[in-house]
């Protein structure tokens, strides 16, 4: 059987190592079960600890994904079968992963070549050099699913250019390398053609009494700047004014009327209303009010805003019914609890953000 993480330790100049990590789960676009996820925070653990590794890579093996996000069929699977310990140790190791990453003191480089989505996001937002290449594609959307852009989503989302966090959860649209870099989800962009040669080059550098960082920052400079002539256009900075305007309106109800109205043309445009039409309308409730909640909260207390959020959409909103229609039966054509935004009855929505925990299973985070 072949593993879907592959670890190895590249042997670097002074006698020191880089940790490697490597998903290797093409046939499901690299999409995190709980073995991935417990071998990746086992490992980067270890690695942390470890004088001899002066920097941690992850990539992938398929030059089609980095990440897709979280096997949502297996949670499914888990919630249809009442399984709540399930669904709560998947998220619960889940975001404890990501907040490693958020705060690993090693430079983490993350190479998100190819689709990037949702626990993709998740794995990528933490590392402190996180690069895109000319065929990344990045997307939160957890909206087609009925789940919300979780994996510090509501931390993270608050950070990019005004209205575009909110934007992106309500339409899933798909950001490319350029896109990225504009926003700061990304902050190298190198032509995958140069993999090799970055890896080669990190393992030839002096790592001698030198600060780590700025020797991965020198050898990721060098390609950065070969690829520069690579970068394709950006449409969010196209758009960002219209988007900005968009998001500016009164209530979750005219947002939505807002981009229903969305005149065809650009094509870009067109998915994005396409996504906020198709959507479940209370995962963009949930989207909405998750977003506007966490504006003031930490990155430990968004995830553990999360936590609660999440266990309670999988189990008891839009999300099962979101992860047959799109992955498992396939047929596009999922029966929403509710037709429009305006129909959602406040009460259910305020159930899905009551914790049903005395004590979150993050507190020890």
């Amino acid at each position: 059987m072949v593993a879907d993480v592959l670890l190895a330790e590249l042997p670097a100049g002074n006698n020191n190592k880089i940790g490697l990590v490597t998903l290797n789960a093409p046939a499901a676009l690299n999409a995190l079960n709980q073995s991935m996820i417990d071998q990746l925070f086992h490992q980067l653990n270890l690695w942390r600890d470890r004088r001899d590794i002066v920097a941690v890579f992850m990539a992938s093996s398929s030059s089609k994904a980095f990440c897709a996000g979280g096997d949502v069929r297996a949670v499914r699977e888990a919630a249809v079968a009442g399984n709540l310990a399930a669904v709560e140790q998947f998220f619960t190791s889940e975001y404890q992963l990501d907040y490693l990453i958020h705060r690993y003191p090693k430079p983490l480089i993350c190479w998100g070549n190819g689709i990037v989505m949702g626990g993709g996001i998740g794995l990528m937002a933490g590392a402190m050099f996180r690069v895109v290449t000319d065929t990344s594609m990045l997307a939160m959307p957890e909206v087609a699913i009925g789940l919300y852009p979780d994996v510090a989503g509501s931390w993270l989302l608050h950070r990019l250019p005004v209205g575009l966090g909110l934007f992106m959860g309500l339409t899933g649209c798909r950001l490319n390398a350029a896109d990225a870099i504009y926003t700061g989800l990304a902050n190298r962009f190198i032509d995958h053609a140069f993999y090799d040669n970055v890896i080669e080059s990190l393992q030839q550098a002096d790592w001698q009494g030198a600060n780590h960082h700025e020797v991965v920052y020198g050898v990721l400079a060098t390609y950065q700047e070969k690829s520069a002539g690579w970068l394709p256009y950006s449409k969010v900075r196209e758009h960002r004014d219209l988007i900005a305007g968009l998001m500016d309106q009164p209530s979750l109800g005219a947002i939505m009327s807002a981009l229903d109205d969305l005149p065809d043309g650009d094509e870009w445009l067109m998915a994005a209303r396409k996504g906020a039409r198709s959507g479940s309308p209370l995962s963009a409730a949930i989207s909405y009010r998750q977003l506007h909640q966490a504006r003031h909260l930490s990155l430990k207390e968004a995830l553990h805003s999360e936590l609660v959020l999440s266990v309670n959409t999988v189990m008891h909103a839009d999300f099962c019914e979101g992860v047959r229609a799109l992955l498992v039966d396939k047929d596009h054509k999922p029966q929403w609890r509710y037709k429009n935004v305006d129909q959602i009855d406040e009460q259910s929505l305020e159930e899905l953000f009551r914790s049903p925990w005395k004590e979150n299973p993050l507190n020890k985070m």
